[in-house]
């Protein structure tokens, strides 16, 4: 069969379109950007790569969707914000001077590899601007990786490819690693070191007929990601940061497939609060952030009831900012000066200062 005998999607997205998609895409940037050492294994395990996970230097070449995060409006409602119907969301960065490109999507289609080339050669453009390339100039594109979530058997674990000059005969090869997701289950993924790719296995559920067994599925799938990202903090495999984003992420997408896909079903909507009551958000320094708080409220009502209550305010507050609210919005909600939240968000290193007014995303 070949290559591409699989179904071609109409790419050019309409603005309502692009608006839908575009939380599903910071929420895949989010999780690729929260953790160097995750990344690290990612690369390692996917390309055949020996990167050190704690000397490597990562550099982190597309952040303007943290901005965009920081200052966008928010959708009333996650299950219309989160189009897993059509992902296309795209990554690159470096480690030690390599560039990668990552690129996931839902439906195959046979525009994949120009797209890949497209996007790598507007990046290899812009990395020239910036030198002096009068006297050479080569032209290097990132190494790229697609991550295919939805089933299509013709897609082979390598797409190849081919760049030449009309006319000649020299040829580079371009071939485009693969990462099947509909292929692994919990424990492969984490067997691989693919725990950056854990939330998006729940995204298969979206074709579930509303049966029984479909809600029992994702409800299964739903436990074993929930354990998974838990066993890996305990085991020193995952940070505070990178589980509650894993956290996160996981929960939003079941939520938005329960709405969407499932007519809000009572029974996922049961395994979702109880993941909401049962998960712990923040690391050891998040709790010493609220202890602090909690000892000064301490010494007009309390020490104990001072810790409480500030422990409570900042889980709050960082519970919504990972839900994707701005501290705009956070302190609307709460009542808490905007100058706090922002405090609090920069002490637990949730974001860090970029100038006297601006904060990104750590």
């Amino acid at each position: 069969m070949n290559q591409f005998d699989y179904e071609q999607t109409d790419i050019v997205e309409s603005t309502e379109d692009k608006s839908s998609s575009l939380e599903i895409d910071k929420a895949i940037k989010l999780l690729f950007s929260s953790e160097k050492q995750a990344l690290i294994r990612f690369v390692n395990s996917a390309l055949g790569e020996n990167y050190d996970l704690n000397t490597t230097e990562l550099i982190d070449l597309n952040t303007e969707f943290i901005s965009q995060r920081m200052g966008s409006e928010e959708s009333e409602s996650k299950a219309e914000s989160f189009d897993l119907e059509k992902i296309i969301a795209d990554i690159i960065f470096s480690l030690n001077g390599v560039t990668y490109h990552i690129e996931f999507q839902t439906n195959a289609d046979k525009t994949i590899v120009i797209r890949i080339i497209g996007y790598g050669a507007g990046y290899a453009l812009n990395e020239m601007r910036n030198k002096d390339v009068r006297d050479n100039v080569v032209f290097e594109l990132p190494v790229p990786v697609l991550i295919q979530m939805d089933k299509h058997e013709s897609l082979s674990d390598r797409i190849p490819a081919q760049i030449k000059l009309s006319g000649r005969d020299d040829v580079l090869n371009f071939d485009i690693n693969v990462i099947k997701l509909w292929t692994y289950d919990v424990e492969g993924l984490v067997a691989r070191g693919f725990y950056l790719l854990l939330p998006f296995l729940l995204v298969r559920h979206r074709k579930g007929k509303k049966s029984r067994e479909d809600v029992q599925a994702i409800i299964s799938d739903f436990r074993k990601i929930e354990e998974a990202i838990s066993a890996l903090y305990e085991k020193g495999e995952i940070f505070s940061y990178l589980r509650a984003n894993l956290y996160a992420v996981t929960e939003s997408i079941v939520e938005n497939i329960n709405a969407k896909y499932f007519d809000n079903n009572p029974e996922i909507d049961k395994e979702l609060k109880k993941m909401e009551t049962t998960r712990v958000l923040f690391a050891q320094e998040l709790v010493a952030i609220g202890k602090a708080e909690g000892e000064a409220e301490g010494e007009a009502k309390g020490k104990a009831e001072g810790e409480a209550k500030a422990k409570a305010e900042i889980t709050q507050i960082i519970k919504l900012f990972l839900q994707q609210r701005t501290p705009n919005e956070i302190s609307a909600k709460l009542g808490v000066p905007k100058e706090k939240i922002v405090d609090i968000l920069l002490e637990s290193g949730l974001i860090k200062q970029q100038g006297p007014s601006t904060t990104q995303l750590q």
